[in-house]
């Protein structure tokens, strides 16, 4: 209960209090497909590059709970048409004693971050990739749980935050097709 607690408390802080949803309407709805051998190629390649990122404490995994028995999983990889840019939802897996802050008696507990990245060459597996804030879900005790979550901050409150100046600093959701070419977006990171 007090992780639920929290997590809607960081939901509430991070969205500087706008607290909202905003579904992406169906006709923006990203829908770009790719084969399944790409995309498992694309996952192995992703996960070596976030390992590299855990092993030298990078992004999001600064904190010292990560560590070489750590799992990471590809939980989603969004594409924009050209294949070429990519959103990735990550689910990292830690035995509960790592966390000094968990009363947990489950074994396990899961965190979440959002990463672009844009393909290093044209036909390649490496990406440049780069944690997306603002949202970064941690304690969760059950996996179903902690990816319901995420798609919920992405798919449907990232357009919904604001800046200092009550204006929003992500145009569209990240399952919304615009988000590619949005200067609010994919190329705020990139460009």
């Amino acid at each position: 209960m007090f992780r639920i607690i929290l997590y809607f408390l960081l939901c509430l802080v991070s969205c500087n209090g706008n607290n909202q949803q905003k579904k992406t309407k169906k006709y923006f709805i990203n829908k770009v497909e790719v084969e399944k051998a790409s995309y498992s190629k694309d996952s192995r390649a992703i996960l070596g590059e976030l390992y590299v990122k855990m092993k030298n404490h990078q992004a999001s995994f600064k904190n010292p709970e990560y560590f070489d028995s750590t799992v990471l999983m590809v939980d989603t990889i969004l594409y924009d048409p050209s294949l070429n840019k990519i959103a990735v939802f990550v689910v990292a897996k830690n035995p509960t004693y790592r966390n000094t802050h968990s009363d947990s008696k489950l074994p396990f507990y899961y965190n979440a971050n959002c990463y672009l990245g844009k393909r290093v060459y044209v036909d390649s597996s490496r990406f440049e990739l780069k944690q997306l804030g603002p949202f970064s879900l941690v304690n969760f005790d059950d996996i179903r749980e902690i990816r319901e979550a995420i798609r919920n901050d992405y798919f449907l409150e990232l357009s919904t935050i604001l800046d200092e100046n009550s204006q929003p600093v992500f145009k569209y959701n990240i399952d919304d097709i615009r988000f590619w070419d949005s200067p609010t977006g994919w190329k705020r990171m990139f460009e």
